[in-house]
């Protein structure tokens, strides 16, 4: 019977190799036939599979298939049983299917995420005191004094561009640590958009920027959490198209529970 079953399955990884325009028959169990079309429904990743997990997939089916014949000549799909079980997973792939068919359609908006984010900041807190900005060094103290009279008044929201003043600039990007304990000693009292007067500091003078700064109590950027933004508010979106569904639903088609469903602690 093993010899059987192998020569069977080469075959049929054979006729599964060669065959691509039509639908061959891959393994016969008695009446029953496993078209080229069912392999790749119920292993869509059939081509990328070595032989081995091919011929085990083959065998399993093999192995299903000689037990389902034997259950039916003994008369199972009578079995009183069995068939509810049978109608009550039917009625559960149908709805399931059914529903399904609407979940594919939904689309959520920009302005529900952005409503979600806005509704649900705590889900999104930074945690930790966080800064980011820049350190620049600079060739000599004139340089230094000359860069920050020019800038001092500035608003910086972003990294400052490139100066020919300017001989090294060190960014530094959500750090929850001060990157410099002489420039900056506290990131909780940094100031956020304005360069710091001029100071020597490990033998180089320097002017630091802090261009944003994070709170532990503060949501975290939109842009930074969108992605999670998104898969709730999808969900969110989905119980509410659900439930209005099923209240439509509810409306056209009469529902009465005639049996006492409750119990006398309940009443």
């Amino acid at each position: 019977m093993k010899s059987v079953i192998r020569i069977l399955l080469a075959f049929s990884l054979v006729m599964l190799a060669a065959c691509k325009t039509k639908d061959p028959v891959i393994v016969t169990v008695g009446d029953s036939k496993l078209h080229q079309s069912e392999v790749y429904t119920y292993a869509p990743d059939w081509d990328s599979w070595g032989d081995r997990e091919r011929i085990l997939f083959l065998q399993r089916w093999i192995d299903e298939e000689l037990v389902y014949q034997q259950a039916v000549k003994a008369g199972a799909l009578k079995d009183s049983v069995l068939i509810r079980m049978i109608e009550r997973t039917k009625r559960k792939i149908v709805a399931d299917y059914f529903m399904q068919s609407y979940l594919d359609t939904m689309i959520v908006s920009d302005v529900e995420k952005i409503d979600f984010y806005h509704k649900n900041q705590d889900l999104y807190l930074n945690g930790k005191t966080t800064v980011s900005g820049a350190i620049m060094s600079f060739a000599d103290w004139k340089s230094a004094v000359q860069y920050y009279k020019e800038f001092k008044n500035t608003k910086f929201e972003s990294i400052p561009p490139n100066h020919r003043l300017v001989k090294r600039m060190r960014e530094f990007d959500g750090v929850d640590e001060t990157p410099d304990p002489c420039m900056i000693p506290s990131i909780r009292r940094a100031v956020v958009g304005r360069i710091t007067p001029m100071k020597v500091c490990d033998g180089a003078a320097k002017i630091a920027v802090v261009t944003n700064k994070l709170d532990s109590a503060d949501a975290r950027p939109l842009d930074e959490v969108i992605d999670d933004v998104s898969m709730h508010a999808w969900v969110e979106h989905q119980n509410t198209v659900v439930k209005r569904l099923k209240d439509e639903w509810k409306t056209g088609i009469p529902i009465i529970t005639k049996m006492n469903v409750l119990s006398e602690k309940e009443k």
